[in-house]
Order: structure tokens, then sequence, then C-alpha cells
């Protein structure tokens, strides 16, 4: 370990002490100590996990600071891919949304806040518009054109004119999701599908407002509960892909893909007169 990263680490720990006190103090430290005895695992034992991202093989995926838990079975060592990475992957090549196995020619899709885990599978398909987007101009610099910055509460879009939107782990960041979810409503086309996933707190009955970011947990300005979510999807018809869904118990066990990972397949509620 390098000098700058030990003053890193002392600094961080520092203020983590100051800002949330010290119980997020001694998580960050199990969470560093757990993941030095991960990597010595993954070099000397046996692999029992895989990351359908990568490809990558070993004994088990990195543990995840959460301010004030620590989730295991989390980042893959290799390409840093997360749960949500993992289920999405495997969502595309298994069972993807119209927009990628469907005939329609030049259909536009709406990514925001990219990562390059799910790029690499839906610039694979030819007959796509892939147009990026996020808040902040920096999140943008490793994706290619189309590409524009924008608030997700006031999108420059004209109604419905997007096929598709992939919108994961974005929710839990915004000020307004409800605003968000009503913008994401409008410029989805009448036979479009949104793609969506937000984190969930488990053991939360509701969800609960930070009131501001939280530095320690990714700037989250809420965690969800999965018992309240749906509420805020009113305006779509929408079915719920959980792991057992698609996946089966070993390939779970395999690919570590726990019950908090929901991924919700939304198309515009239809009306009747």
């Amino acid at each position: 370990m390098s000098l700058l990263k030990i003053k890193n680490f002392f600094y961080t720990l520092y203020w983590r002490y100051t800002h949330y006190g010290f119980h997020s103090m001694w998580t960050a430290i199990k969470t560093y100590f757990l993941n030095a005895i991960r990597k010595i695992q993954n070099r000397v034992l046996p692999p029992r996990v895989e990351c359908p991202c990568c490809g990558w093989k070993g004994y088990g995926f990195r543990y995840l600071d959460c301010g004030w838990f620590i989730v295991p079975q989390v980042e893959c060592p290799q390409c840093c891919g997360h749960e949500r990475h993992r289920l999405f992957t495997l969502f595309l090549q298994r069972t993807p949304p119209s927009f990628l196995s469907g005939n329609l020619q030049n259909k536009k899709i709406l990514h925001f806040a990219p990562e390059h885990h799910f790029r690499k599978i839906l610039n694979k398909s030819g007959n796509l518009f892939l147009f990026s987007t996020d808040y902040a101009p920096s999140a943008l610099q490793q994706v290619g054109n189309p590409r524009f910055v924008a608030d997700i509460h006031h999108l420059p879009i004209k109604n419905g004119s997007f096929d598709g939107i992939v919108c994961l782990h974005v929710l839990e960041h915004v000020k307004d999701d409800r605003k968000a979810i009503s913008e994401l409503e409008r410029v989805l086309s009448a036979e479009g599908e949104l793609l969506l996933m937000v984190p969930f707190m488990m053991d939360q009955k509701e969800t609960i407002e930070y009131g501001a970011p939280r530095s320690d947990i990714f700037d989250h300005v809420r965690g969800y509960s999965p018992l309240d979510f749906k509420k805020r999807l009113t305006m779509f018809d929408y079915k719920e892909i959980k792991p057992e869904n698609l996946l089966s118990t070993r390939e779970i066990h395999k690919y570590k893909i726990p019950d908090s990972q929901v991924l919700y397949l939304c198309k515009k509620r239809v009306v009747h007169n």
C-alpha cells in the first residue's frame, strides 16, 4: 500500500468520524480489512462465484461499505460491477426488452447515468440510437455522442420521444423522485419500455428521506423501502423482475444476486374511455 493511499485512508476515517460518528468510521475500518482478507481468498482458494459482466471467477466478490452497514458479495474485483450490473446484464442476455428483441429499426434509447457494464450490451444492437444523459458533465466524458447534460426533473425532450429508457440507481440521488418519474413517463413513447432500478433498504418499512445527500452512502438523498416504492409507479403498468424470476437457485448463488435486486419493466398505462 503506497504512502498516498495510507494517507487517504486515514483522512477518510477522520472525515467519517467527524461527519457521521464512530460507527460510520468503524464500518470503513471493517470493510477495509474484510476486503484485504477477500483479496487473499481470491488468490488461494478455488472459485465459487462468477461475474456475468466480465467473466471473472473467484472465491467471492468484494464487500461494500454503505456508511453504517456492510454488504457482502457485492463488487467484482475485475470490472467493479455490483449486484445490479449482474442482474441487468443477465436480463438483457436472456429476456431482452422489445427495443432489443423487436424488428423495428432506429429505435431511440435514453440512458441515464450511463455505465459501461450496460453500454457494451446495448451497443451490440445495430438498430438503436443510444442517447446518454446525466446532470454532471464529468459522467458523460467516457461515452460517445449523442450525449447531453440535463436535469431529470425538467428534461429538454418532447413528449413520447423515446422507445426505451434505462434508469438504474438514479432516483435515490434526485431531489424530487416523483417529479423525475413523471418526466420519464412523459418522454416515453406509447409502446416504449422503461427499465428502472433503485437500491432497497430491506429492513425499512417505509422510504426515508435524508434531507440532503449523504456522502458516506454514495450521495443518496433517500433510502427506499421495497414495501412502498411501487406507490411511486402508479402512472405505469409494470412487471417486477426478481432474481428468482430469471435465475435458478444455483445461479443466484453463483452470481450472488440477492432478493434486494428488483428490476421494474414499465410501460405507459393504457387509459380506456
